[in-house]
């Protein structure tokens, strides 16, 4: 089941992002994401260059294994994918495609014209691939030593 994020639901996403630690995000990138949660649990916008954020969060058994949301870019009206992560333990059993067709789903509904990007690393990068999404830049080290970053866009829209 994939529902809005709530205020409650922060210390479980928090977790799930340690449990990527380090190879899908770098530790330092935590308080960046804590940013995002306050933005969640205060119904403000956590980004200033965004007119509209949104955030869910991934069940299984009541338990939940996964976030991701969304948010508006202002300048462009793109839709930008947003700490989308599955728990370590819950990887390669199709929650993150769930989710990430969801927020898909969503935008389309939403926001029906606009152009949707993400960054990722180079252990992800072909997962969105896959997905429909092209490398449009590689900024090596971009997240921290080790961790470079892919800028993608999606190409099927």
């Amino acid at each position: 089941m994939i529902r809005p994020y709530l205020p409650k639901d922060r210390l479980a996403c928090i977790s799930i992002f340690k449990s990527n630690c380090p190879k899908y995000f770098n530790a330092s990138e935590l308080e960046g994401f804590k940013v995002w949660l306050d933005g969640q649990d205060q119904g403000k916008l956590a980004y200033g260059n965004s007119e509209a954020e949104n955030y869910f969060v991934v069940l299984i058994k009541e338990r939940i294994v996964g976030c991701g949301g969304y948010y508006i870019k202002t300048e462009n009206l793109e839709a930008r994918m947003a700490w989308g992560m599955i728990h370590s333990d819950y990887h390669l059993k199709g929650s993150g495609k769930s989710l990430f067709q969801f927020r898909l789903e969503d935008i389309a509904n939403k926001y029906p014209n606009s152009g949707i990007s993400l960054d990722t690393s180079q252990h992800t990068f072909r997962f969105f691939e896959r997905l429909g999404f092209e490398v449009n830049e590689i900024i090596p080290n971009g997240f921290g030593p080790g961790l470079d970053q892919y800028e993608m866009k999606y190409k099927t829209r």
